[in-house]
């Protein structure tokens, strides 16, 4: 047990106590005070050495966008699944100008002829290549 913790409980315990007179009686308070005091934070700090989380709930609690985890995130802060609310909030801005973007192309396009474009045979686009999705459909980083 840390010493200053110790002297820490014991001099907040005597505070508490401070106007009253120090009987047999009132020591003996004092004494049961401190101990379940002290038991009190024992108990809370052994909670907190539990073993590590395992491999398969960090993955599960994991931000498709970002790829951080969301385990310790309250629920208010979460998007769709187990996202960042602000990530959702980021993609789905991004999803709307890149919606605008291709209308404006779809319009400026619709009556072009690509059969009379020129090939590019440089191109390093590969079309046949496929992207790993994770979950909601979204490609890992």
């Amino acid at each position: 047990m840390d010493e200053k913790f110790v002297q820490g409980v014991v001099g907040g315990v005597l505070k508490r106590h401070e106007n009253l007179t120090l009987d047999s009686k009132r020591i003996q308070t004092l004494m049961v005070e401190i101990a379940a005091n002290i038991n009190l934070v024992s108990g809370a700090k052994s909670l907190a050495k539990t073993k590590p989380l395992s491999k398969e709930y960090l993955d599960y609690w994991t931000c498709d966008y970002c790829n951080k985890n969301t385990h310790e995130v309250e629920y208010d802060y979460l998007g769709n699944g187990t996202n960042h609310l602000e990530c959702c909030l980021k993609a789905e801005e991004l999803q709307e100008k890149s919606d605008k973007i291709m209308k404006t192309l779809n319009k400026e396009f619709e009556n072009y002829d690509l059969s009379k474009s020129e090939s590019n045979e440089n191109s390093k686009v590969d079309m046949s290549a496929t992207t790993k999705r994770g979950k909601n459909g979204i490609p890992k980083k």
